[in-house]
């Protein structure tokens, strides 16, 4: 089958892979359309300790059940897959299972592929209607519903997002339906902040600039209720700190860095909360995919399209200028 394969930093190629078997209790679907996410392109340019060349990337897919053929059942999965076992998983916590696996990650080949295995529990049946540009969105969407879950903000609260990219975009629009009172979103591309101002932003900077943090300031006052990093960057991270009021709460979302040193006494002083939320439970996913159905969280403005075969030029849009493309997608069949 073919596959698009990382075989070093900066570098994807299409290679002949075997075509995976599924075992009892396992699904195989073909792949109709799969995205490229953040984590992919840390891989892709080589900063991933757990995702080493030669490795399928790829984990956000919609399909069919290989089963019924190519007019088969179409779904999405769920690729964070949990042993089911252990402590965590018994308490609801299956994205902290003890042996957590990821589709792309460590020796799992992801899905860009014609073909991929995974457990029959991690597979939801989707209608033929419901586009591919918003259910291939199930995964990064349940990143951001189980952030919030974790955050339960109080009615009508002011929040600021720094970064605008996918994962910033998304807690923009659910933040939004969830009541949020007003919004700052940070960012250093001016055509991502024009895209977060038509989303509904009460203010969109660029913390590039003295004037975009000068504004941003301004906004926050005397401090933000909930203030998410979703970019992961050691500025970013310090950024959401400073925008936080005293006793408000700092959501880390983003990994872009491993490690930030970050002015701890002056949040010691505030008492600011800090949460740092990892990936979703099958819960998150299951209340992602209901948003997605009914059409209340959409990116497909914002959603550009590529075959398989233009890995390569995907991937270098992407981490060079992706502009106001906040999904990029490969068509596989």
């Amino acid at each position: 089958m073919r596959a698009l394969v990382y075989t070093a930093p900066h570098q994807v190629a299409i290679e002949d892979r075997p075509r995976p078997q599924a075992a009892a209790g396992e699904s195989e679907i073909l792949v109709n359309v799969a995205g490229i996410c953040g984590s992919d392109i840390s891989g892709f340019l080589g900063h991933s300790r757990r995702r080493v060349a030669p490795l399928v990337l790829g984990h956000e897919f919609v399909g069919r059940r290989a089963s019924q053929g190519a007019g088969g059942q179409r779904v999405v999965v769920n690729p964070l897959v949990s042993c089911g076992r252990c402590t965590a998983c018994l308490s609801g916590a299956q994205n902290l299972c003890s042996s957590w696996r990821l589709l792309g990650m460590d020796t799992t080949a992801g899905c860009y592929a014609e073909s991929v295995v995974v457990p029959d529990a991690q597979v939801y049946d989707i209608a033929d209607d419901f586009p591919d540009t918003r259910a291939v969105l199930a995964e990064p969407l349940a990143n951001i519903v189980h952030l919030f879950r974790l955050a339960a903000p109080q009615p009508f609260f002011r929040m600021g997002i720094v970064g605008g990219g996918t994962m910033g975009a998304l807690a923009l629009l659910t933040a939004l339906r969830l009541g949020v009172r007003q919004v700052l979103v940070q960012d250093v591309s001016e055509q991502r902040l024009a895209v977060v101002r038509s989303m509904g932003a009460t203010l969109a900077v660029n913390a590039a600039t003295d004037e975009g943090r000068a504004q941003a300031r301004d906004f926050a006052g005397y401090g933000l209720d909930l203030v998410l990093d979703a970019s992961g960057s050691e500025s970013a991270r310090q950024a959401a700190f400073d925008l936080c009021r005293p006793g408000g709460q700092v959501v880390l979302l983003g990994m872009a860095k491993e490690r930030s040193e970050i002015d701890f006494v002056s949040s010691i002083r505030k008492e600011h909360r800090v949460v740092m939320s990892f990936a979703y439970t099958p819960v998150d996913f299951e209340r992602s995919l209901g948003l997605l159905k009914a059409g209340e969280i959409d990116l497909t403005p914002w959603t550009v399209e590529m075959p398989l075969e233009e890995g390569q030029r995907a991937f270098d849009t992407m981490t060079r200028t992706p502009g106001d493309t906040l999904k990029m997608l490969l068509r596989v069949s």
